[in-house]
């Protein structure tokens, strides 16, 4: 898989998240969610990500369409998995880190050598990660009707110990679980036997470049 090459975007202030969406999406590199590894969740939705650089934060502008919206979990490091959920897992040396968002910008993330032993991400930690998504509890439409919506992130470079001329491993993915239709589809592909993003064996490279 080619290098993922994420652009520096100079004046990015989170004050006006939505000028940022559209900066994104003209300058941005692109990401397309649309492998399907496993044939028993043959699901497979329209999902890109619009991403970029400035001097404090990585950027990722979600935007799902045709998605059965479920959105239970309410607060950070809920099972959001369970939700219809995007996700960026990053890898820096023998360490990797979750972070997972359901539609609503609730976030579940953890660091760690594999799945089974990660470390929750503190709450000052989580506090700094920015999220502005497209729907709120009073706008979730019902989730028999396929929606569009977006999330718009930033994680700040300290926090994932990135820079600009960073180099690391990384996948996106949607899913799921408990949606309508329980999907589970990646960036870079995956190959087991059933259904797991916690695989950094199978993550793509990808440089912060200026």
């Amino acid at each position: 898989m080619d290098v993922l090459r994420i652009p520096y975007l100079q004046n990015m202030f989170p004050d006006n998240h939505s000028r940022i969406a559209d900066r994104l999406i003209a300058s941005g590199a692109v990401v397309c969610i649309d492998k399907i590894n496993w044939k028993d969740f043959p699901h497979l939705l329209d999902v890109k990500i619009f991403t970029g650089y400035c001097d404090k934060r990585l950027w990722l502008h979600f935007i799902v369409c045709n998605d059965f919206v479920r959105a239970v979990c309410r607060q950070d490091q809920d099972p959001v998995w369970q939700d219809s959920c995007v996700e960026f897992f990053v890898k820096q040396g023998d360490i990797y880190r979750n972070f997972e968002f359901n539609s609503l910008g609730m976030c579940l993330s953890a660091f760690g050598p594999d799945r089974h032993s990660r470390k929750s991400l503190d709450n000052e930690s989580m506090s700094q990660i920015l999220r502005f998504p497209s729907l709120n509890i009073e706008t979730l439409p019902t989730e028999s009707f396929p929606t569009n919506w977006s999330l718009t992130v930033a994680i700040p470079l300290e926090l994932i110990g990135l820079n600009s001329g960073s180099q690391f491993l990384a996948n996106f993915y949607k899913c799921g679980d408990e949606t309508n239709v329980p999907h589970f589809i990646s960036w870079a592909k995956i190959d087991t036997l059933t259904p797991d993003f916690h695989c950094p064996e199978f993550f793509a490279p990808v440089e912060l470049v200026r």
